[in-house]
């Protein structure tokens, strides 16, 4: 018997200061939940799979470089190491300007860290 994935909701806040007036907004995508997933696993199925624009930081893969920082469910955390075991909010870095959509300059602080 083969055993059906659960989906979960993945729930991103999207921003391009070069579109719309740099406007964020959140978008909601419907993933697959595999066994030992992690929050940039997802993220790359998300753009490999479902949307090719999604912007992200992805780097040692392995919880060294940090440099997937980001906000998960309200806190402050890796993506690459940070499991995912249900439906997830997922927001870029505080305190820093955005690139584009997860992806912010670190050299460039807007204001304070929060966690």
């Amino acid at each position: 018997m083969v055993e059906e994935r659960q989906n979960i909701t993945v729930k991103v806040l999207r921003q391009d200061p070069t579109v719309n007036s740099g406007k964020a907004e959140y978008q909601s995508y419907s993933v697959p939940l595999d066994q030992g997933a992690t929050v940039l696993s997802v993220l790359r199925y998300i753009s490999e799979n479902v949307d090719r624009t999604l912007s992200y930081y992805r780097s040692c893969r392995i919880g060294k470089c940090a440099g997937c920082r980001m906000r998960i469910n309200g806190k402050t955390r890796l993506a690459c190491t940070t499991a995912v075991t249900g439906d997830i909010v997922i927001e870029p870095l505080k305190g820093y300007e955005v690139v584009k959509d997860l992806v912010v300059d670190m050299n460039r602080r807007v204001g304070k860290d929060e966690d």
